[in-house]
């Protein structure tokens, strides 16, 4: 089918004469008044609205002028501007826009054609500044595909869930459009003030705030995706669960034959497969686009910054407004006169003189006098204290006590019997490696863990290191 076997001939008509601009917000204001009215707009309720809106153009500097196509009723000739609406619904009229139909109670009623609905309603978003829900887009989807909505009718779920991805990738795919367009508008600004009112006031507002913030935050898809590609790819790998959704189809009377409903399930699956596995080329082509929106804007506002700095260039500007605005001669005049404006030397222009740094002055301190009770007591517990700390003296008097009159022995022989000669042994270990110490540790050939009562070591042999063992065998290997 054709676009004009649907579309009447002259339809888009409407834009190209010189009242363009009141006719697209009045077919936005019919489309308003056609989602509020359930069985139709009453024609006199439109024709007052339509009059208020040509009013207020006409008070702001836009005519409404009669087309040579259109003509006024002499009966409404004493009031123009109720003339003027109802030349315009006229006009609607002859377009095919709209139709009228007179009803029993003789009240005329303004109807709107299936084609007219679906074109006010895509005007209708383009003119209005959305917050997308990318992610109530893969909820659906994964709602449609769970496990109750395909036991219940499969090829349906199939159906919807295809045109709800279509829809999500219909919106990926505008959003990198959008980035793209905004790009192109912010590198042709002529000012600074342009390209920071477009980055703020558009950019960020429509794009970044509806859309692109919504996508990388609360509306991600990710949580969605494993799960939806996890049940498309059973139901298109397994034949029964396929078998299901073409009969299912077949029952709904959705295709005319078992080979076309086949093809339509799998092209189904398939496609919401494809989408959301190419998922993260569109996040980052969207990614790209942004930072090169980023980079654009910021190169344009950077250029402007440095090339609108040199008086040359701001008398260039000021004589080439001149030419353009003539009348406004004063106010340019004040811009030349500001272009040499210099303020007065004053102090506070100045650097304040360096100051030599004042000399640090230390506070005084304060002498507390300490009682002789207080110092005998911190005297006699520092006293205990060392009294009590393991020295290397007393780990040799430890071990000579317990080697007596012999030369060496084993750890056995250091067997702790308190808890206290237990924390002495790992500092047996300790100095015994010392060659300060009175004594001397030397390991075994075969190595031994020693198990006495609740206490564990490695065996040693410990052995003297006192001046009557070492000078006796010296004086034996001398004779």
């Amino acid at each position: 089918m054709r676009l004009f076997d649907v579309l009447p001939e002259r339809f888009f008509s409407l834009f190209s004469g010189s009242n363009r601009e009141i006719y697209a917000e009045a077919i936005l204001e019919l489309y308003e008044q056609y989602k509020i009215s359930r069985f139709g707009i009453e024609y006199d309720i439109m024709r007052d609205l339509l009059q208020e809106l040509i009013e207020v153009k006409e008070e702001s500097g836009v005519q409404f002028e009669i087309e040579e196509d259109t003509t006024i009723d002499s009966s409404e000739s004493d009031n123009m501007q109720r003339a003027k609406a109802n030349t315009l619904l006229r006009k609607l009229l002859h377009l095919k826009w709209i139709d009228v139909e007179t009803r029993n109670n003789f009240k005329q009623y303004i109807i709107l054609p299936h084609y007219s609905i679906r074109m006010l309603s895509v005007l209708h978003d383009l003119c209005q500044v959305r917050t997308i829900e990318y992610q109530s887009y893969a909820l659906s989807t994964f709602q449609l595909l769970s496990n109750d909505g395909m036991e219940k009718q499969p090829s349906i779920a199939i159906i919807e869930a295809e045109r709800i991805t279509e829809q999500l990738l219909e919106e990926l795919r505008l959003l990198i459009n959008n980035m793209k367009n905004h790009m192109e508008q912010v590198i042709s600004k002529q000012s600074l003030q342009e390209v920071l009112d477009h980055h703020f006031d558009v950019y960020m507002k429509k794009i970044v705030d509806k859309s692109y913030h919504r996508l990388k935050t609360s509306d991600h898809v990710a949580r969605y995706r494993s799960k939806i590609l996890e049940t498309v790819q059973r139901w298109s790998l397994n034949q029964d669960l396929l078998n299901l959704a073409i009969e299912d189809a077949m029952r709904s009377e959705l295709y005319s034959s078992m080979d076309e409903a086949e093809q339509k399930i799998k092209q189904a699956l398939q496609f919401i497969e494809e989408t959301y596995d190419s998922l993260d080329e569109l996040y980052e082509q969207i990614d790209l686009r942004h930072h090169q929106y980023i980079k654009s804007s910021y190169d344009r506002a950077r250029y402007l910054t440095q090339h609108n700095q040199g008086v040359d260039q701001q008398i260039a500007t000021i004589l080439e407004s001149y030419e353009k605005n003539q009348p406004h001669w004063d106010d340019f005049l004040n811009n030349v006169i500001r272009l040499h404006e210099t303020d007065h030397l004053t102090e506070k222009s100045l650097l304040t003189p360096r100051k030599k740094k004042e000399l640090h002055q230390a506070e005084s301190h304060t002498v507390v006098p300490i009682s002789e009770e207080i110092k005998k007591k911190i005297r006699n517990h520092s006293i205990q204290r060392l009294e009590s700390a393991i020295t290397k003296q007393k780990i040799n008097a430890f071990v000579l006590e317990r080697l007596a009159d012999r030369d060496e022995m084993g750890m056995v022989d250091l067997a702790p019997k308190t808890i206290e000669e237990y924390i002495y042994l790992p500092y047996v270990y300790l100095y015994g490696y010392d060659r300060h110490s009175e004594y001397r540790l030397v390991r075994k050939k075969e190595k031994r863990i020693v198990h006495i009562g609740e206490y564990r070591f490695d065996d040693r042999t410990v052995i003297r290191n006192s001046p009557k063992g070492r000078g006796g065998n010296l004086v034996h290997k001398r004779k």
